[in-house]
């Protein structure tokens, strides 16, 4: 396993810009429509590590040109079924709002962590932006636990949480979706409650993580409802910390990728009625710590 001095703070192949000092850098120098070489790739997936998320603006890119350049960071097999995805692209998928149909994850969220190995991270590339609002916000979980005291960090890792897809409001859609409750009762039969450990340690960094979400962790195993739900709020609360944060604000050609082992992200819904659309791929592998 690496550790994060051994990762490289200056790289050769395109220029870093830290867009705050605890989270988050702008990649400058880089085409990402032009096939990029086995050095390069490295240095990006080092970047992405130290960093948790990076941004590049100004990229005119394909579908085939944003799958090639996704894989810099691991597989892009098909993960969600909840959104549209386009037809020739079926790694693509369409995150869209229009006054119609008014939708943002306005949630602090990691990806998928109700399944065994969550995702690696995600690539989103925009294609149609508000002309204000519509920013996503990414907040470290390696600061977040870094702020704890050391005694109160050993304690939280010995202790295992338990995550969900069912307490993020998919229950009511699906119910919603098919009334006779079949769809409901498949869906918990392929995919069970799923423990993590609260702390987890980051396969390239070596860095601990505070891994529980809001939106998908439902309580900690052996503590009382009170005593769970009183721990994990003060943990939760950990992502809304301003100095934890990195707040995106979209322009037309910029793409994002961001490590979803240790960031939890929130989509703003401030934008509506206006039209906000991004193309998104999930990186899979088939471990994820």
């Amino acid at each position: 396993m690496s550790q994060l001095n051994d990762l490289p703070s200056t790289y050769t192949r395109f220029k870093v810009e830290p867009y705050t000092p605890n989270i988050g850098a702008l990649v400058h120098g880089l085409d990402l429509s032009q096939p990029l070489d086995v050095a390069t790739q490295g240095e990006l997936r080092h970047a992405l590590a130290r960093h948790e998320v990076i941004f590049f603006r100004d990229q005119q890119l394909s579908p085939e040109q944003h799958v090639a350049f996704t894989r810099t960071f691991g597989g892009v097999a098909e993960v969600k079924a909840f959104f549209p995805r386009l037809e020739s692209h079926p790694e693509i998928e369409v995150v869209e709002s229009t006054a119609e149909r008014q939708k943002a994850a306005n949630n602090w969220h990691a990806d998928i962590t109700w399944r065994e190995q969550p995702p690696l991270g995600t690539s989103l590339y925009a294609q149609v932006i508000p002309a204000t609002g519509g920013d996503t916000v990414w907040a470290s979980l390696t600061k977040a636990y870094e702020s704890l005291p050391p005694a109160f960090q050993a304690y939280l890792e010995t202790l295992t949480a338990v995550h969900t897809w069912e307490i993020s409001g998919w229950t009511e859609y699906l119910l919603r979706k098919d009334t006779s409750g079949e769809e409901l009762k498949a869906a918990r039969a392929k995919y069970p409650p799923v423990e993590h450990p609260v702390v987890r340690v980051h396969p390239v960094t070596g860095k601990k993580i505070l891994y529980v979400n809001s939106t998908f962790t439902s309580h900690i195993k052996g503590l009382t409802r009170s005593q769970s739900d009183a721990l994990l709020t003060q943990l939760f609360e950990l992502a809304r910390v301003p100095e934890f944060q990195a707040r995106l604000r979209w322009q037309a050609g910029t793409l994002a990728v961001w490590d979803n082992h240790s960031t939890q992200h929130y989509a703003v819904g401030d934008f509506f009625p206006q039209h906000r659309k991004l193309h998104r791929i999930t990186i899979t592998a088939d471990k994820t710590f």
